[in-house]
């Protein structure tokens, strides 16, 4: 009996023990738990780099223009804005293999929808619409039933929406002409600019600037990256500019990059911006891009894109950005010049937004966005533009992009008003200009403009 005691006795000191020590690592266990999920700064969870491949090489010919479409995939179509859901539905229907091929892309790329959206306006505040309308009576009935167009690109995440009827509202011409503007604000600038004197009032990198006939580098001040250059041209006027001095101009910003690579060798992905006018965020009137290398991944929406294209890859095993301009292409929205190919985007972020592309940087790549932006400022007459830009990662195969530039107008250049709003930043983008104008203007005018100078 004494015996039976003391070896309960001992198990259930045992059991204690063991019970005790369970009761430790629960409480280690649930606490971990509850202090990483609570508070998580010793546990950080980062969502994977993503990780590219080795893409086909872009190719700006595209196999279907919109001559074949207009034959064999969508033979009678108003070609605009308002018209694309039409086309759409035609596409669908078309029997040849290409049409179909493409009209998968198509609709791979892109989501297309459109809306109405009806109102009543109280009447006495009907003389006040028409007032706004010009008292154009057809506009203002277009008010009670509107076209509403939302396009988005699935692989980029972008998202456009589009009133036509915003676009047809007279406009007020403002008080002071953009000519005089710009007449007073080039004079009055010229006297102390830094550029015109870059020698003795810009930075320069530590491993030193770079010229050419017409152009130079500097270093930015206020630095945006370890390698941020200011290229600049040497001449003062930021709208009147020739062919040879634009090029050099850009081929100096290729001399850079290759100069910043060989002394950070790590240094792969170029991008350029480019602001015209205090309009636009210009800190100078004097005509100057800005441009980075980075170490890692091109900044903010170029990697955006690439990482789309990546993804695009993957499902569909095939160049995002040779699909997207056959698309452009089909749909008559595109202009070429040799291997170079130019654009009216469908989800633009702002008013007429042309974006150029071609497979590396080339004469023929900036003899097109030279003419691009030619129309911007002698047939649209819009005197401020932005640009961004995206070069091919230095000696980096995988997730290649073509160098592209993105275009678009910013308003007169008289105007104080923002031309962006919270929607923009925040929600989608609004833009009431029909992409089919802007290539018909383009067009026209890079035609005729590249004719003319026996290119």
């Amino acid at each position: 009996m004494h015996e039976e005691t003391c070896t309960m006795s001992t198990v259930i000191k045992w059991n204690k023990k063991w019970l005790f020590f369970v009761g430790i690592a629960l409480g280690f266990v649930l606490f971990n738990c509850v202090y990483h999920t609570r508070i998580g700064k010793f546990s950080v969870i980062t969502p994977e780099k993503s990780k590219y491949s080795v893409w086909p090489q872009f190719e700006s010919k595209s196999p279907i223009n919109n001559i074949f479409f207009r034959s064999e995939c969508v033979k009678a179509a108003n070609y605009s804005l308002t018209g694309l859901s039409d086309i759409k539905t035609q596409w669908a229907r078309a029997q040849h293999p290409l049409c179909q091929k493409y009209y998968n892309k198509f609709t791979s790329i892109f989501t297309l929808k459109t809306r109405k959206a009806t109102l009543s306006i109280p009447e006495g505040f009907r003389s006040k619409v028409r007032g706004w309308l010009a008292n154009n009576e057809d506009l203002y009935q277009e008010i009670f039933v509107q076209d509403i167009i939302h396009i988005i690109s699935e692989f980029t995440r972008e998202h456009t929406v589009f009133n036509p009827l915003r676009d047809k509202r007279p406009i007020q011409p403002p008080d002071q002409s953009q000519s005089e503007y710009f007449d007073e604000l080039l004079k009055a600038t010229a006297k102390t600019c830094d550029f015109c004197n870059f020698t003795h009032f810009t930075a320069e990198h530590t491993f030193g600037r770079v010229q050419s006939k017409h152009a130079f580098t500097a270093s930015n001040i206020f630095k945006i990256d370890t390698l941020h250059a200011v290229v600049a041209m040497k001449q003062h006027d930021p709208l009147h500019w020739s062919l040879e001095e634009f090029v050099d101009l850009f081929r100096l910003t290729e001399t850079w990059i290759k100069k910043a690579n060989s002394h950070y060798p790590q240094a792969r992905y170029p991008a350029l911006i480019w602001d015209i006018l205090p309009k636009c965020g210009a800190s100078q009137v004097h005509p100057h891009l800005q441009l980075v290398l980075d170490f890692e991944r091109y900044h903010g929406e170029i990697e955006a894109w690439r990482r789309g294209a990546q993804e695009y890859y993957s499902l569909h095993n095939s160049n995002y950005f040779t699909d997207l301009v056959a698309v452009y292409s089909a749909l008559n929205l595109t202009v070429t010049y040799g291997s170079a190919v130019a654009f009216a985007s469908l989800v633009p972020k702002r008013d007429h937004e042309m974006v150029i592309m071609a497979r590396e940087p080339s004469t023929d790549f900036y003899t097109l966005l030279f003419a691009v932006l030619r129309a911007f400022i002698d047939d649209f007459h819009k005197m401020c533009y932005s640009m961004g830009m995206a070069y091919p990662a230095v000696d980096t195969p995988e997730g290649k992009l073509p160098i592209y530039a993105r275009v678009i107008t910013r308003g007169f250049v008289t105007d104080i008003r923002s031309d962006i709003s919270s929607f923009e930043m925040f929600l989608a983008t609004n833009v009431n200009i029909d992409p089919y104008k802007t290539i018909d203007v383009v067009r026209s005018s890079v035609n005729q403009r590249l004719k003319n100078m026996n290119l």
